[in-house]
């Protein structure tokens, strides 16, 4: 998932940076990839972990993919009692976020 998510920061973005957090907190581990890349316009964000959806403007050289990376996502991070979510503007950037069930007994 977070190769997925830092692939996805890096297609677009072309400038600034790339930030990876992990940070645990009251039985979670919050993973976040945050980019200052071309940002997502809100009617967009509910619909970004659809199934064959891609968000922004096909005319632009990016690479295209299948569609299926962030549905992918989504399916494995709600299966291990997660969630994921993007928080975002448009032209200014995204964070992509994912949380799961820390692991219990045991160090991390």
């Amino acid at each position: 998932m977070l190769i997925n998510l830092v692939s996805n920061a890096v297609k677009f973005t072309e400038r600034g940076h790339i930030v990876l957090r992990a940070e645990r907190r009251d039985g979670l581990v919050r993973f976040s990839v945050e980019d200052t890349g071309i940002g997502i316009a809100p009617e967009d964000r509910r619909m970004v972990f659809d199934k064959f959806r891609q968000i922004g403007d096909t005319l632009t050289a990016k690479p295209q993919g299948s569609g299926l990376g962030l549905s992918i996502c989504r399916q494995i991070v709600e299966h291990h009692g997660g969630e994921i979510g993007v928080e975002s503007a448009l032209g200014k950037g995204s964070v992509f976020y994912f949380t799961l069930p820390a692991a219990t007994g045991g160090t991390v």
